[in-house]
């Protein structure tokens, strides 16, 4: 029997487009005959949902020559109905890896050695005879970061979503509510309302289970992640999240607030406050706002990261609030923001040696402020580059007061 006989998993379950998929792996070929490679071997979730359009366990293979193969560890039934890789086998025994695979002696086949395990890759250099094996995810990656108009709209959807479970914030958060309620409050809400149930991130060590992660202003401290602002948390396993601290009365929270519509993220944070933001605040919520505005204007194809990094580090200065932007002494960040797609810390990065802005990238930029123990305050947002300038996919308001 196959998965599409059972109703529930077509409701669950859809597929990509196979046009998607196709021009993923031509991109990918172009690739490897433009390096004089003759394949790619992939493994990681992202890869494989990416370019068979099933994540589940095994391996994509893809010759520069030829037809794609799908290797499957186990759940055959699952792959064999959804993948857009026609060329499905079992996944076999690993030490006979490019036997199963039929690589010829001599190949150099590139793999995302930057996330499987070393012991891993050395004991497949042992099996691979005359294969070449290298690193390959610098050009994953960059191949990613190219979005179709078809991964833009999931983008967008993930950011919708998120919009309104900002709306629900606003109708549930009280002073008396624990930053860890909220959370998990707001994590329901999204789940039940679409969410994926997942962040992938490539980072090492970078697991995230919280999708919203929401700081209070007594409760934030210096960065313990890759962010600005992080929670104190609830061990020191995890020193980083949300607390039981309470979010208290005319004191600003952030909601930081990972989208996942069938496997690509957004990224949006707002500010908050249970009762009304003060003189100070609004000032240096204004300050955001005109670092938002700058990007607006200037984020478009041609336009250097690394140049619009240092323009918008000197826009703190003249604003008056570099000490305390994104970051503060030794524990700023270096970085503005991060492309987004099927992992949260895609390509391209927002930093002093950033590249230039392409068509079809995606990023989330996330100018913030932050007095540890005292304040937060911060507005990230969701861009596509689109073949003139940038849309913004994030549209709930910058600053809300729940009264």
């Amino acid at each position: 029997m196959s998965y599409e006989s059972l109703g529930v998993m077509s409701e669950v379950y859809s597929r990509l487009p196979k046009a998607e998929i196709d021009h993923r792996i031509a991109r990918l070929k172009d690739h490897l005959r433009s390096d004089e490679l003759d394949g790619a071997i992939l493994m990681t979730t992202t890869e494989l949902y990416y370019y068979s359009g099933v994540g589940t366990g095994g391996i994509v293979y893809v010759p520069v020559e030829g037809v794609p193969i799908r290797l499957v560890e186990r759940n055959l039934e699952l792959v064999e109905s959804y993948s857009l890789i026609p060329e499905i086998k079992p996944m076999g025994r690993i030490s006979q890896l490019f036997q199963t695979l039929n690589v010829p002696s001599g190949s150099k086949i590139v793999m995302e050695a930057d996330v499987i395990p070393y012991s891993l890759m050395s004991y497949l250099q042992s099996r691979a005879d005359e294969i070449q094996l290298s690193d390959g995810s610098d050009m994953f990656r960059k191949i990613r970061s190219k979005k179709s108009s078809f991964e833009i709209g999931l983008i967008e959807d993930a950011a919708k979503l998120v919009d309104r479970s900002f709306e629900f914030c606003t109708e549930i958060a009280t002073p008396e509510m624990t930053e860890i309620t909220l959370s998990m409050k707001l994590d329901a809400w999204m789940v039940e309302n679409g969410h994926a149930g997942f962040i992938t991130t490539r980072s090492f060590n970078s697991e995230m289970l919280i999708y919203s992660y929401v700081v209070s202003s007594s409760g934030s401290t210096l960065n313990t992640f890759f962010t600005p602002i992080s929670g104190v948390g609830l061990s020191l396993k995890y020193p980083l999240g949300p607390t039981h601290q309470k979010l208290g009365r005319n004191r600003p929270f952030l909601v930081d607030t990972c989208g996942n519509m069938k496997g690509y993220h957004s990224d949006t944070t707002r500010t908050f406050i249970c009762g009304k933001f003060n003189e100070d605040h609004n000032s240096k919520l204004d300050n955001l706002l005109q670092v938002k505005g700058f990007l607006l204007k200037m984020m478009k194809p041609g336009s250097n990261l690394g140049e619009l990094y240092a323009d918008v580090m000197d826009l703190s200065i003249d604003l008056g609030i570099h000490d305390q932007f994104m970051g503060i002494n030794k524990d700023k960040v270096a970085f503005l923001g991060h492309g987004v797609g099927l992992e949260l810390d895609e390509l391209p990065i927002f930093y002093s040696k950033g590249p230039d802005l392409e068509q079809g990238n995606v990023l989330a930029c996330e100018p913030k402020i932050i007095t540890p123990g005292r304040e937060v305050l911060g507005i990230e947002d969701t861009y596509a580059i689109t073949s003139t300038t940038n849309m913004p996919l994030s549209k709930f308001p910058d600053r809300f007061e729940i009264r």
